[in-house]
């Protein structure tokens, strides 16, 4: 049970009622005492909560000093996604849902109509995205001379998708003596310099283990040709069809691509890319978070901020670029105390990057050899032989059928055509070439190629510089 007197006994009633017991690191610093009122630079890791710490630290500021008054909120929190906000709007509402707390969402790809209908009225919290916002502000739909405390979330997301004109204009907005709360998971200068224009002498709040990864992900990867990524995948999706995955790649395109393939085997899986609309994008979502689908094929962008409480397993289709991508893509699953899987391919011409990779996200991936075949059969069979008895009562209409077959079929007949019924459900085992036991032999080549190519730059250079020295002169 946590004890903190600066939580609102409404709030403190939701949470608990929420299944919390406690407050992570993040959420007791933000909401200390020392801390009311102030401007907050916080930086901790993807999944520490800081979303709630917020929601509870601004709620002096929406509720009890509130203004209400039509087109002018009190409270504005800014994401850099249309999903991160939907996501946002779902916590604010479960936190304050026994408070009068009025809250109205500006979130680009929505029917902008409805969304000027309700700003034109009286609300006291806004969460919507720069853009949007800024197309409220600029057409007057939207004012923020009342605006108590701004929230920025995913700041330096935010400024790597451009969005810095647009967060200058909303602060420039905004009255000088607003609270400022810049939530960030990395720190570059890009970030400390948006911090000190934004906000006015704020708390630094650096969670310590920002940088390291979460310990309730075990990681493992696979060596493997490039060429078999996806039967990769595929298998991997087969073996455990049991769990919920999220699949990482680079582009757009290898997410439609990826997609595509697994809808024509069979797989119930959804996709998140830019490529889509919003309203595709908020039903896979869903589709996820309402257990009807298993599988997400996302990119970076799409998937920043989501929180799926029950992912099991996140999968690298591509590398990414660096150590933050990667722990940041990792922190989608082992979230709210569950244990999660985190699983990376890589393939000869990718292998230092790979090291450099895992060295500096301070990880230690297990190198495994690649599923066979009778691995993934020996697991279709257990299911099998699992999925015969089922504890329901028979129906009558059940019970006709069932003793016209038994008269007519023998038990081995029976036991056939069930197993060969389920067997034709599944999606088809692929060819995967296990070359785990190689990665050394290709360390070496590429080593002596490396050499080999260093010693004729080298020669070529010292020969043209002789030439040009010692040619004579025409």
């Amino acid at each position: 049970m946590f004890h903190n007197k600066s939580i609102n006994q409404n709030l403190k009633t939701a949470i608990l009622n929420k299944g919390f017991s406690k407050l992570t690191e993040v959420q007791d610093l933000v909401i200390n005492e020392k801390n009311s009122g102030r401007d907050l630079f916080v930086s901790s890791q993807t999944g520490s909560g800081k979303t709630l710490a917020y929601s509870l630290s601004i709620f002096e500021n929406i509720l009890v000093d509130k203004k209400r008054s039509k087109s002018k909120p009190t409270g504005l929190i800014v994401t850099p996604t249309r999903e991160l906000a939907l996501q946002v709007f779902e916590e604010i509402k479960w936190l304050y849902g026994n408070t009068d707390l009025v809250t109205v969402t500006s979130i680009g790809g929505m029917d902008i109509k409805k969304e000027r209908m309700k700003i034109t009225k009286k609300f006291d919290l806004l969460i919507g995205t720069p853009g949007r916002i800024n197309d409220h502000l600029r057409k007057k739909y939207l004012n923020l001379s009342n605006l108590s405390v701004l929230v920025l979330d995913e700041a330096d997301e935010m400024l790597d998708l451009g969005f810095k004109d647009d967060l200058d204009k909303i602060v420039s907005s905004s009255p000088e003596n607003t609270r400022t709360l810049l939530f960030s998971a990395t720190l570059p200068k890009k970030i400390i310099a948006l911090a000190n224009k934004y906000q006015n002498n704020p708390v630094r709040i650096e969670i310590s283990n920002k940088n390291k990864p979460h310990a309730d992900i075990a990681y493992e990867s696979y060596f493997l040709n490039r060429r078999d990524n996806e039967n990769a995948i595929f298998n991997l999706l087969r073996y455990y069809d049991d769990k919920n995955i999220l699949v990482f790649c680079s582009t757009r395109s290898s997410v439609t691509h990826i997609h595509s393939r697994l809808l024509n085997r069979g797989f119930d899986v959804v996709c998140l890319s830019g490529a889509l609309s919003q309203s595709e994008r908020f039903k896979a979502l869903q589709s996820m978070k309402n257990g009807r689908c298993r599988i997400c094929v996302a990119t970076d962008v799409a998937a920043r901020g989501i929180d799926l409480v029950n992912l099991d397993i996140v999968i690298h289709a591509d590398l990414p670029r660096n150590a933050e991508g990667l722990l940041h893509r990792s922190g989608r699953t082992g979230r709210a105390g569950n244990k999660g899987k985190c699983i990376l391919f890589f393939s000869p011409n990718e292998i230092r990057h790979y090291e450099r990779l895992v060295s500096s996200s301070g990880i230690k991936p297990k190198l495994n050899k690649f599923l066979t075949r009778g691995e993934i059969e020996k697991k279709d069979n257990k299911k099998i032989i699992g999925g015969i008895f089922s504890k329901n009562k028979i129906k009558n209409d059940e019970q006709i059928i069932l003793n016209k077959i038994i008269n007519k079929h023998s038990l081995e007949d029976l036991a056939l055509a069930y197993i060969r019924n389920m067997k034709e459900k599944l999606s088809p085992i692929e060819e995967v070439e296990d070359i785990s036991q190689e990665i050394d032999n290709f360390k070496e080549k590429q080593s002596k190629n490396n050499f080999k190519n260093n010693r004729k730059k080298t020669f070529k250079f010292k020969n043209r510089r002789k030439k040009n020295k010692f040619s004579p002169k025409k």
